[in-house]
């Protein structure tokens, strides 16, 4: 018994980086349909067992904080972890999104709790960043985009559900740190030490914040214009850096943080059909397609590999 209570104590935050991925890849399998030829099936398969693996990831680190609230505390008080506390809004914001084709209020209950709660998570967290004690340069890595830079996913489906100014406020907010985040990074990953093999796979958050952020500037403003561009282009260019990284990224030992590959692909993914859409150039086409491959296929290899690595209980251990 308490072998069960000490796996449930160190069951880990960033399993909510799973139902990011999913959602991702649920939301651009259903602009995708034409491709895969299943009239849908595939599409509100990855939506239900989405939201069943978030319900039940929820329910879990729910249990740990009944049980075990020092443990939660301690992840609030851990200069990296707490980045990954708005993960949990974040795919409830992915989850609105993938829902608004099969049910709109199903769809508005998540985009709406997801909206609240990554409002003062991320309220929380950058207090804690500026009224700070403990946070050093090397505690900055890419994970710390989740919290602030995650606002820009508010207008996905923001823009139907409220109004636009709301969308703009968040896409806003979340650009400006954006900004911010990435000169500290940047900084951070020339100027300071390595950072620990575990986390190089956070290096793939890069790509998310222009990747959603031009599908969420295009959702607002209709029209692909300069700053549309600019955003894209950026996400393709942090791709191919990422891409050159790679041969560094699959010598690493399998961790949780290998998810932080998924959310990243599926958004730029995303994008690239988009692009594609609004410049009627078959180059975009033929990319989203192979990226969709792409996206599935580590999607799916993760998935495998965690659910090995559950029943060798190798995933709730203590770091």
């Amino acid at each position: 018994m308490s072998e069960n209570h000490s796996s449930l104590q160190h069951f880990p935050l960033p399993m909510f980086a799973t139902t990011m991925g999913l959602s991702g890849l649920t939301i651009i399998s259903h602009k995708m349909e034409w491709m895969l030829g299943s009239d849908g099936i595939v599409f509100y398969t990855l939506a239900y067992l989405t939201l069943a693996i978030y319900i039940t990831i929820l329910a879990t680190y729910t249990l740990k904080s009944l049980r075990y609230p020092q443990a939660v505390l301690a992840d609030w008080n851990h200069p990296i972890k707490i980045s990954f506390f708005p993960a949990a809004s974040i795919s409830l914001l992915l989850l609105g999104a993938a829902f608004y084709p099969i049910n709109e209020r199903l769809s508005f209950f998540l985009w709406a709790t997801g909206c609240f709660f990554q409002f003062f998570l991320s309220m929380a967290i950058i207090s804690s960043w500026i009224n700070h004690a403990r946070y050093e340069v090397i505690h900055s890595t890419p994970a710390w985009f989740i919290p602030a830079v995650g606002n820009i996913i508010v207008p996905l489906v923001g823009v139907r559900h409220a109004p636009l100014e709301l969308s703009w406020f968040f896409f806003a907010w979340g650009v400006l740190f954006w900004v911010i985040l990435l000169i500290l990074i940047i900084n951070r990953l020339i100027f300071h030490n390595p950072m620990p093999q575990k986390l190089l796979p956070t290096l793939f958050i890069l790509l998310a914040p222009p990747s959603i952020g031009f599908v969420s500037y295009i959702q607002m403003t209709g029209e692909l214009d300069i700053l549309g561009r600019l955003l894209y282009y950026w996400a393709a260019f942090f791709f191919c850096l990422l891409l050159s990284q790679i041969h560094r990224m699959v010598r690493i030992k399998f961790a949780m943080s290998w998810w932080a590959y998924t959310f990243p692909l599926a958004a730029f993914t995303s994008a690239t059909l988009l692009m594609g859409q609004l410049t009627h150039l078959a180059f975009f086409d033929y990319l989203a397609q192979t990226l969709y491959v792409l996206t599935w296929v580590v999607i799916a290899s993760l998935f495998l590999r965690t659910v090995i690595a559950l029943f060798k209980c190798e995933v709730c251990v203590p770091d």
